[in-house]
């Protein structure tokens, strides 16, 4: 049987409504002529009756027309989300083909314990199973490190742990990691990137051991140049070649200190903690001392200023903090290009002894200043004093590129830090900050004299 459609039942109920009060009027027409008003009544029926059949006509049209634009306006939504469904697929897709394909590790959670997502190289660094329900324990589990940098996160916004390790396969791997926080809902979410950096350790170490045990070697080959050296040079030899055993001597004096500087670096850079020894010691006299073998040094430095509180003490290695001071007093003489003053200031602040060291000479270029703490880096020769660091007649070699670098090494040791100022043509300012140890950490579990350390 053939079904009517919708808006065509609705207009045949409304005729047949009024047909039926067609018929009524008539009917009451009837009964009324009696009384005169029959046509009256009958033109007033057929009114109703048209105002009936077009408003149920009228209705039926509006309702076809709505459907129609209603039935329009749902294919639209459907296109729209079939299409918005289609990009974020492909959306979805790229971003996991760039998870995947980079070599950091990356973990994404809910915090504290949800796992949202990782990538293929964390589960493979891990050795854990693709399995959500059971990942995220292997992760902590592996890796207790991980917990406490995400608490760390969920906190402050962000995290990074340097170095920390985990078994795997039997040997120690080491890693670093990253952590930032982002928002979930009305939740905290977290993403680790974790970097394997166990070839990068390894390669340092094996690059530390290789100039410590080169430096270790060249030091009796350098010495016996330079014995010979001297010999030549008081021996009864000509002129000519008295100058020549000279140069020699100066560069072996030189190749010496280079020597000497690099041994310095490697056993700075080798668990400094366990063999530096602390001991409380007034720090003015070793300033005073330090400057005074400065002026030994070089001759033609100008006058050094020492601002220091006599009676201020300090808890750290006396050897290590004048090797640091002594080292920033010759950079300000060799490289400042002045022979003006050099200011030294030392005061308390914030539980650290910060020492100053001031000089008021051509300054250092912007581009040298992010790595003049580099081993090895010198900048612009034409900075360097003509006169500094080289015996008379005998051209200048300028420095070994060691001094600021065993200055920062000294610092981190003692925990504490090495920064620089300078200003074009006004100078520049080194501050070395060596926090204060708190009561009951004296030091007094090493071992080692203190007398045994080297000193400038």
């Amino acid at each position: 049987m053939k079904r009517i459609p919708y808006g065509s039942e609705r207009e045949t109920r409304a005729l047949a409504i009024a047909v039926a009060a067609l018929v009524a009027v008539a009917a009451l027409s009837l009964l009324l002529s009696r009384f005169g008003a029959m046509f009256v009544a009958l033109f007033s029926g057929s009114l109703s009756i048209v105002v009936c059949v077009t408003l149920a006509l009228r209705l039926g049209s509006v309702r076809r027309e709505s459907r129609a634009a209603l039935d329009l306006e749902l294919k639209r939504l459907s296109e729209e989300l079939r299409l918005q469904s289609r990009s974020n697929s492909e959306l979805k897709e790229r971003l996991q083909s760039i998870f995947d394909a980079t070599d950091e590790a990356i973990i994404a959670l809910r915090a504290p314990r949800e796992l949202i997502a990782a990538n293929s190289a964390a589960y493979l660094l891990f050795g854990v199973p693709r399995d959500k329900e059971r990942a995220l324990e292997s992760f902590f589990f592996k890796a207790p490190a991980l917990q406490k940098i995400i608490e760390r996160c969920v906190a402050e916004g962000g995290a990074e742990l340097e170095e920390f390790s985990v078994i795997r396969d039997k040997s120690e791997t080491i890693l670093a990691a990253k952590a930032r926080r982002f928002a979930i809902g009305q939740s905290e979410g977290v993403v680790v990137v974790i970097s394997d950096i166990t070839s990068l350790r390894k390669m340092e170490n094996l690059k530390k051991n290789f100039v410590a045990n080169v430096s270790h070697e060249l030091r009796t080959p350098v010495q016996i140049v330079k014995g010979y050296a001297e010999m030549l040079s008081s021996a009864g030899i000509e002129e000519e070649q008295r100058a020549w055993a000279q140069m020699i001597e100066h560069q072996a004096v030189r190749m010496e200190r280079i020597v000497a500087d690099l041994l310095m670096l490697a056993k700075l850079e080798h668990d400094p903690e366990l063999w530096i020894v602390r001991e409380r010691f007034k720090l003015a006299p070793v300033l005073k001392e330090t400057a005074t073998t400065v002026r030994l040094r070089y001759p033609t430095t100008g006058r050094i200023e020492i601002s220091c509180p006599e009676d201020l003490e300090i808890d750290a290695n006396a050897g290590l903090i004048e090797q640091a001071v002594f080292n920033l007093m010759a950079n300000a003489v060799q490289h400042s290009g002045s022979r003006e003053k050099i200011t030294v200031d030392v005061a308390v602040e914030n539980a650290q002894v910060v020492v100053r060291v001031r000089d008021f000479g051509m300054g250092i270029a912007p581009k040298d200043l992010s790595h003049i703490f580099e081993r090895f880096y010198r900048v612009d020769k034409s900075r360097s004093s003509e006169e500094a660091d080289h015996a008379p007649g005998m051209p200048s070699s300028g420095g070994s590129g060691l001094g600021l670098a065993i200055v920062k090494h000294i610092a981190v040791a003692h925990g504490g830090s090495v920064r620089v100022e300078s200003w074009a043509n006004e100078g520049s300012l080194f501050e070395l900050k060596i926090p204060q140890l708190r009561e009951g950490e004296d030091g007094a579990d090493h071992r080692e004299d203190a007398s045994s350390q080297p000193r400038a």
